[in-house]
């Protein structure tokens, strides 16, 4: 994991495939793909979401469950493969939710806080 300039990056395997991910801590997903990593990784989707990007344009994406590892711990995520998505993979805060992780914002790391019940 890396830190530059406000920016966050993580290791990422998405089954079985190893990816540089940039955190996005306002996506308000878990994880979205390029469709090359998609094809690389077998990932099969099995419905389509709407979404809605930065400069207000609507689109489809497919989604896909995968097994994902994030700074080695892993988990089931729903992964959603964006045909124009300019780099391989983005980590949503759904997932470092799900794995009990936040961004520090000091060190731009990610941090484990663990997983509340209630």
């Amino acid at each position: 994991m890396a830190f530059h300039v406000g920016i966050t990056f993580a290791e990422v395997e998405i089954s079985g495939r190893r990816y540089r991910a940039l955190v996005d801590t306002g996506f308000n997903g878990e994880l979205v793909v390029s469709r090359r990593v998609a094809e690389e990784a077998g990932l099969r989707p099995f419905r389509t979401r709407e979404r809605v990007l930065a400069d207000g344009r609507v689109v489809k994406t497919g989604v896909a469950v995968a097994v994902v590892k994030i700074n080695g711990e892993e988990t089931e995520a729903f992964v959603e493969i964006l045909d124009e998505l300019p780099l391989d993979v983005l980590i949503g805060v759904y997932a470092l939710e799900r794995l009990g992780y936040v961004v520090d914002p000091r060190t731009g790391r990610l941090e484990k806080i663990g997983m509340y019940l209630i």
